[in-house]
Order: structure tokens, then C-alpha cells, then sequence
């Protein structure tokens, strides 16, 4: 993300980067979801001094503010220079400048709004990609039959001989399925992002004036068992059974990207990038259950952790290459 942001090649976890956006965004999510805090409920407190108790929150939001800006500031400057002196790399943030350039003078609000856009697509694609694929490791170490068969599939169109390309997806039906239900076992955003009805609603017999915050609940849309029989088990084969249009219709990446206008505009580059590194995985690596001093096999237990995005807690596992070749 760093790369097609702003154009810098990572190389370690250690970068400045990496290490600058990762602590500000680990701190915005400790502070909690989404239209989830007491200021969100009663806006007036913002107005509160911060002295009074209970009003921490303030405090702790006029420090995030500072991270954040920084978040926003340094790279943005870093892409700036780079371009003046003719150096920089293609990426998004030097193409909307350019864009912009040409069109007319980038004004101080196009910086703020180009500085907003990028920090959103690092923050929006990584946390959730990264959980989504450690989902799909975790529900291979837990399902090894699974991960075999979907193993074999992959081997069978690439012949052992190269790493899966984009072109193979359409050829790779079974790992479809299994994404889908990665997806839909472990959607990443179980709430989403709130939204504000335009005007007067009607759900269930339930009145919604207009103006009102609702926040969706995929998790449980994700769990309708009319839909998803036995809705907690990790089970991909329930996919193969529909037909073009059932499947189609209850495509469980019509709910984990969000709905409306505020969908996810990345979800196409999102659901490549974990499909990618799933067939790229399932090609290049051996994933098992970890073994105890005894041999005796270690089950995972799936833990999640709450919050506005649903992390997978660690687990022991056993991966290793299948090749030496490029080891």
C-alpha cells in the first residue's frame, strides 16, 4: 500500500512509514469503532471543557489529532520533493498531483483533500486484507482437508512449475469458494461504517426518522441460517452446491465491502490482493497443525478480537515451503 500510495518501496517492518501510520492507526481503533464512543452519542460533549471527568476521551483525541496530522504531513511532503526534483517513482498520490497541476494551482484545500485520500487507502487497505488473509491461514491449519483439496486445484492449473497468476481465477473455482466463505465465517468489518438515513425509513414494522445513524450488521447478516446452514462452520462446499444465480446472489462480498455510497471503493483491488496472496500461498507453502513435545497434533481455537475490525489472536501453526528451490 505504501508503495502504490506514495511511491516508496518497503523493505523492512522498521520503516519510517510503515512505523508512523501503523502507531497512529493502532491508536485511533483502541479509541474505539465507529459512532461507538459517548461523544458520538451525545455530540454536545465536544463542547465540554476537558477537565471534567469522564472527558479523557478529549484529551486523548487532541493527541491522536497530532499523530494523525503527522500521519498525513510527512509523506505527502516526501512525494512533493521528490517531484520537484525529478525523482520520484510512479504512484497515486504523484498522479493526482500531476492531475491537478495541470488543471490549475493545488490549493491548500486540495492538499488537505489529496493528503485525506491517501492516508484513507493505506488505512483501509491494509488492516482488513492483512485480516482477512490471516483468516484464511487460520481456517487452513483448522480444515487441512480443505486446504489439500484447494491445494491440489491449484497445482493442477499451474503443473507445480509456477506461482498462480490473475488469469487462473476463473480456473480456480474451488479457491473461490473457499474465499467466499473466508469472507463470510470471518468478515473483517462485522459492523461496517455507520450511515445517516436521508429521510424517514420504515424496517420491520421499526420507524427511522431521517437524520438517524444506523450501522448495518453484516456479522449477522453473514449468520442468517435460511441462507448459510449451520452459519458457523467453515465449510466451502456449501458454495458449490448453488447455482450461477443463487450463487451470484448470496455472494458474501455483496456484505463485507459495505453498501451505498460509502461501499468500499477499494474492494475490487482488496479482493485481488487477498486472492493473490491465497493462491500464491496454497501454491508455495505447506500449512499444518503445530505439533506438541509429545507429537500430539495442536487444534487452533479461533479467537477473534472485538472491535471495528475483527483481528485473528494468534495461533501455532506449521508452515513450511514445499520447494528449496528459491529458498
Amino acid at each position: 500500500m505504501v508503495e502504490i500510495s506514495f511511491g516508496r518501496t518497503v523493505t523492512s517492518l522498521d520503516d519510517e512509514l510503515v512505523t508512523l501510520a501503523e502507531n497512529t492507526f493502532t491508536a485511533i481503533l483502541e479509541t474505539g469503532g465507529a459512532a461507538t464512543t459517548l461523544v458520538d452519542l451525545f455530540p454536545i460533549l465536544r463542547f465540554w471543557p476537558t477537565w471534567l471527568p469522564g472527558l479523557e476521551f478529549k484529551r486523548r483525541a487532541s493527541e491522536i489529532a497530532q499523530m494523525l496530522r503527522i500521519t498525513m504531513d510527512v509523506p505527502y511532503e516526501g512525494v512533493v520533493k521528490e517531484m520537484a526534483a525529478g525523482v520520484n517513482k510512479p504512484s497515486l498520490l504523484a498522479s493526482l498531483i500531476e492531475k491537478l497541476s495541470i488543471e490549475g494551482v493545488v490549493t491548500e484545500e486540495d492538499e488537505e483533500d489529496l493528503k485525506g485520500a491517501i492516508t484513507t487507502v493505506y488505512a483501509g487497505g491494509t488492516d482488513t486484507t492483512m485480516t482477512a488473509i490471516m483468516t484464511f491461514i487460520l481456517a487452513m491449519v483448522m480444515h487441512p482437508n480443505i486446504f489439500l483439496k484447494a491445494q491440489a486445484e491449484v497445482d493442477q492449473v499451474t503443473k507445480g512449475s509456477r506461482l498462480p497468476e490473475f488469469d487462473d481465477r476463473h480456473s480456480l473455482p474451488y479457491l473461490e469458494c473457499v474465499l467466499k466463505e473466508v469472507y463470510r465465517w470471518g468478515c473483517p468489518l462485522p459492523l461496517g461504517v455507520p450511515h445517516r438515513l436521508i429521510e424517514d425509513d420504515e424496517y420491520n414494522g421499526y420507524h427511522l426518522p431521517g437524520g438517524s445513524t444506523i450501522i448495518p450488521n453484516i456479522w449477522a447478516m453473514t449468520r442468517r441460517e435460511d441462507i448459510y446452514p449451520d452459519p458457523e462452520r467453515f465449510f466451502p462446499e456449501r458454495f458449490e452446491s448453488m447455482d450461477d444465480e443463487t450463487f451470484e446472489l448470496y455472494d458474501p462480498r455483496k456484505l463485507i465491502f459495505g453498501f451505498g455510497r460509502r461501499i468500499c471503493p477499494g474492494r475490487t483491488f482488496a479482493d485481488n490482493s487477498v486472492w493473490i496472496a491465497a493462491a500464491s500461498i496454497l501454491s508455495a507453502l505447506d500449512i499444518r497443525k503445530a505439533r506438541d513435545q509429545t507429537g500430539e497434533e495442536i487444534s487452533p481455537v479461533p479467537v477473534f478480537k472485538s472491535g471495528f475490525t475483527r483481528h485473528v489472536l494468534p495461533f501455532e501453526c506449521d508452515i513450511r515451503p514445499r520447494s528449496r528451490k528459491d529458498v
